[in-house]
């Protein structure tokens, strides 16, 4: 049912709602949206001609705009060589209630300095939401030459994070190693064909394309692949825009800590002879089955031959995904669970009171998709809380692996050798094609019974135990029996006759209308408390108290309070009371308002999460930090809105 508000303030007071408003609406942006820009250098001492990079990055919401245009002012002394090299970015972390999809967003410059000396460049930039959002300054202090740090030679081909094509004939003789030919038919490059994972039959350009290759083209639910780009050119050029293949279907984990710096190999491609840097390297898993395209990588691309900023794409993988088989699926096993783990169990401590608590810590170790949860053994008596996450994952030889820990606080109110059972993980092992069922038993806990305290009895009189209950004569409640014939009593008439009963009847009615006066007159002091504080102003007062609760790192009232300042937004944009309206149909009742769906769905979206990091003990300040931002940005698109 949808519920508006009604307004009994004043007209001065609805003017002043107004008034609200618009300063919301013309307040800068600054105020209300943040972008969390960072920004550093690749070293904080460098040598006079020395080459450095200097880098901007940053992370926004799934459904927020990425950031444009970079931009980087070098100080007297010192100048730009190379760049904007630009790079972007998805990721995906899973909780409950759902994927949490972020987009990153990266510019890197190289620089190069003159003299000697502590320079301070100026903060990079970037336009976001049509402004110009500004990272902090970086100090660097340059050195005097010594030669032992090389600045980048001539005719190495400029990729990450960027530089100047080279522009001059090669200097030593000979052929051009970055020609378009440069080996011709030559013995030579028929004696020296390169890499063979690398070479291609055919080369889809003749100077310099994108290839994107996987190591695995069928796998099950959760299974990983490893996705490789690769850039195979022929002549000195400049990468200076780079945009990352979308892979929707996919959770994706870096394995490259600076992805293209690598040193380059060289490889044939259509009987030609290539240079080859690998680019970028991750780790995939799918999330569903299906036939499941990666996308391609795109890139802008100046050399010499190609011209300035001209686009190459790589080609499109299609991964076939299907579900382990369900002949011989073990009980309690979750899709998605694929690896090789091990299972490993501590109890502590093994002697307790009736109606005390163990702390019972699961560890799965080993390599794969890690399971998000345990299935724990349950019975009478014992209760399991919500567990607390530990983990430590990182790639390891190509693979992703570590550990992931999951503790238990378990309430026992049995008393004697309590059992806590065995707890059994089944997963999918992909190398060995099998199901395999990791067990840990748990083992008994030692529970002294606690014998509940008997209450006082009263004063004189003997306290009532199941013998004395038992010897009680039932009829000693009875009236003693007659000795002797008397004459008869009448029995007295009743006493509810008359203006007694009359009254009795009377007294209800009387009682509910005072009742429902007292309520009346609660409403309206209550409806004049509320007219004073506009939902707009509660709204503001909401997001302060979340901003102050994500500083303490009190992730559950960050939640509670951010879903207080989004349904004071929404009251005081619509005048709908959303807290009576069902979340699923909380965009259609917006839109019905006026109100525009992305702005809707990301108001559903924030409530969402809001009820997810309540109920979730592993919710970290991070998230409860940017928790408050999705609100703030959610509150300042309905404030824009004018009802009509």
């Amino acid at each position: 049912m949808t519920m508006r508000s009604q307004d009994h303030g004043s007209p001065l007071r609805r003017h002043a709602v107004l008034l609200l408003a618009l300063l919301g609406v013309l307040l800068p942006r600054d105020a209300l949206a943040q972008l969390d820009l960072t920004s550093r250098a690749s070293a904080q001492e460098v040598e006079v001609g020395e080459i450095f990079s200097v880098e901007v990055r940053t992370t926004v919401d799934q459904s927020t705009q990425l950031p444009s245009s970079p931009q980087l002012r070098a100080p007297a002394g010192m100048e730009i060589v190379g760049g904007p090299s630009v790079s972007t970015g998805t990721t995906a972390h899973f909780r409950s209630g759902g994927a949490l999809v972020k987009r990153t967003f990266g510019a890197t410059w190289q620089l190069s300095a003159s003299k000697q000396g502590n320079f301070t460049i100026p903060a990079p930039s970037v336009s976001w939401e049509g402004r110009r959002v500004t990272a902090s300054p970086i100090t660097v202090r340059v050195v005097p030459s010594t030669g032992r740090r090389q600045t980048q030679r001539p005719g190495f081909p400029s990729l990450l994070p960027g530089g100047p094509p080279r522009q001059f004939p090669w200097p030593f003789g000979g052929p051009d190693p970055f020609d378009a030919n440069p080996f011709g038919d030559t013995e030579q490059a028929e004696d020296d064909p390169g890499s063979t994972e690398l070479a291609l039959p055919t080369a889809p350009d003749p100077t310099v394309f994108l290839r994107a290759s996987t190591d695995k083209t069928r796998v099950v639910v959760g299974e990983q692949s490893t996705l490789s780009f690769h850039l195979y050119y022929r002549e000195s050029l400049e990468l200076t825009e780079r945009h990352e293949a979308p892979m929707p279907d996919f959770m994706r984990v870096p394995l490259l800590k600076n992805p293209g710096t690598d040193s380059p190999t060289h490889a044939r491609a259509g009987g030609r002879r290539y240079e080859v840097r690998l680019l970028d390297k991750v780790a995939l898993f799918p999330l569903k089955a299906g036939t499941l395209n990666l996308g391609s990588m795109t890139a802008r691309i100046t050399g010499r031959r190609i011209g300035s900023r001209v686009l190459r794409e790589s080609n499109d993988i299609a991964i076939e995904v299907t579900e382990p088989p369900t002949d011989g699926r073990p009980p309690g096993y979750r899709l998605g669970d694929v690896g090789r783990f091990s299972l490993s169990a501590a109890v502590q401590p093994r002697q307790i009171s009736q109606g005390g608590s163990v702390a019972v810590t699961l560890k799965v170790t080993g390599s794969g998709n890690f399971p998000q949860t345990l299935r724990v053994p349950a019975r009478t008596g014992i209760e399991w809380l919500d567990p607390e996450k530990r983990e430590t994952l990182e790639p390891r030889s190509g693979v992703i692996a570590g550990y992931r820990s999951f503790g238990y606080v378990v309430r026992i109110e049995e008393s004697g050798k309590v059992d806590l059972g065995t707890l059994e993980f089944p997963y999918w092992d992909p190398e060995q094609r099998r199901y395999v069922v990791e067990r840990a038993q748990l083992g008994v806990i030692d529970v002294t019974p606690v014998t509940p305290t008997a209450a006082p009895a009263a004063s004189g009189t003997p306290s009532a135990t199941p013998d004395t209950l038992d010897r009680r004569d039932p009829f000693a409640s009875l009236p003693t029996p007659r000795a002797s014939l008397t004459a008869w009593t009448p029995v007295p008439p009743p006493r509810l006759e008359g203006p007694t009963l009359w009254s009795l009847l009377a007294a209800p009615p009387f009682f509910a209308g005072l009742l429902g006066l007292g309520e009346r007159i609660t409403r309206r002091v209550r409806e004049r408390r509320a007219a004073g504080d506009p939902p707009a102003k509660l709204a503001a007062d909401a997001l302060r108290e979340a901003g102050e609760a994500a500083t303490r790192g009190d992730a559950k009232e960050t939640a509670a309070a951010s879903e207080r300042a989004i349904h004071r937004a929404i009251e005081a944009a619509t005048g709908l009371l959303s807290r009576g309206i069902l979340i699923d149909a909380l965009v259609d009742a917006l839109m019905n308002e006026g109100i525009d769906r992305g702005t809707a769905t990301r108001a559903r979206d924030v409530l969402a999460d809001c009820d997810a990091i309540r109920f979730d003990p592993s919710a970290t300040a991070a998230a409860a930090a940017e928790l408050v931002e999705r609100a703030r940005t959610a509150t300042t698109e309905l404030a824009r809105w004018k009802r009509p």
